[in-house]
């Protein structure tokens, strides 16, 4: 199948904005929840638009669904939510792939990522997110310099720990890298059929502002969206048989100048209000079916739902202990 003819896969990150803010992860000083209930939503929940903005999205044609929960709630409830969450986006798009954010407020591995085995107990464990490597972002300081800055991402041994649980729950992992020395590491799993059926490749780009903003300046945490730049990933990559899809944090990835390039190579991209930083006013399925438009401008026809589980050949799950 030429690169013309392979369908396009298109996630959609849903969450526009993270609860208790960029300030929280950087000041690990997590806010009390006022006024939360029993069923883990707080009065500002991001609960109902991440729910319509996922539906809407698997409506317009994505596959993929990526959201957050409310960090500002008590740790039990931000995993009912995100359980409650996956539930009621597969009662109407059963087909749906969706991984939600690591619970950030976490202080280990165990706790950040407590969510994968409640969804799986749940019976709704679709795909499981790895952040390859520790990436570090940067936080701008009054005079405009990136003098203080935040982590994220899994060492080596936490990666593993998830290829292995994703592994014994047959659920596909969204490897997201934000350098290409990563795809040495994806290499590696990918070789000895480590990597699930459905697996796909993330590739940051980093955008030109911070992320959950309106347009507020920072300092790039990957390489620009540029064809240049993704070629280099894709010569990292060469080899390796798992679809990839583009994304950039801090910029609408369909203005940038790698968004086209991606598809004519085979690739498939992320969308989303998650992503944007007030670069574009399109919503979440409108920003879907713009990029659908882009897609058949290639001559590349998109494919969602049960067709495409079947292009990236996701096993269906069988139940296991979690």
């Amino acid at each position: 199948m030429s690169s013309t003819e392979t369908p396009v896969i298109i996630e959609a990150a849903v969450s526009l904005e993270k609860a208790g803010g960029i300030e929280v992860l950087v000041n690990s000083s997590p806010t009390s929840t006022g006024g939360s209930t029993g069923s883990g939503i707080s009065e500002r929940s991001l609960y109902g638009p991440t729910l319509a903005g996922a539906r809407a999205s698997l409506d317009a044609g994505a596959s993929i669904i990526h959201h957050h929960q409310d960090i500002d709630l008590p740790m039990d409830q931000q995993v009912a939510q995100v359980v409650r969450i996956n539930q009621d986006i597969l009662a109407t798009h059963p087909h749906a792939l969706i991984y939600p954010a690591p619970l950030l407020t976490g202080t280990t591995h165990a706790e950040v990522h407590q969510h994968y085995p409640a969804l799986a107990q749940a019976g709704c464990l679709t795909m499981i997110a790895v952040e390859l490597g520790r990436t570090v972002f940067a936080v701008m300081d009054e005079t405009g310099l990136p003098s203080n800055s935040w982590v994220n991402g899994q060492t080596y041994s936490e990666a593993h720990d998830l290829v292995m649980f994703a592994n014994k729950h047959q659920a596909p992992l969204a490897l997201g890298i934000y350098t290409p020395s990563m795809c040495y590491w994806i290499r590696e799993y990918a070789q000895r059929g480590l990597l699930p059926k459905g697996t796909m490749v993330k590739i940051w780009f980093g955008g030109r502002y911070k992320v959950w903003t309106d347009r507020e300046p920072t300092v790039r945490n990957a390489l620009a969206p540029t064809v240049k730049a993704l070629d280099a990933y894709l010569e990292a990559l060469e080899g390796v048989d798992l679809p990839w899809l583009i994304a950039t944090q801090g910029d609408n990835v369909l203005d940038t100048p790698v968004a086209r390039y991606a598809l004519e190579k085979g690739g498939h991209i992320r969308v989303g209000e998650e992503d944007i930083s007030g670069t574009t006013q399109l919503r979440n399925s409108e920003l879907v079916e713009a990029a659908i438009e882009m897609a058949r401008a290639v001559g590349r026809p998109v494919v969602s739902g049960a067709e495409a589980r079947k292009f990236l050949g996701v096993k269906e799950r069988s139940p296991q202990p979690a």
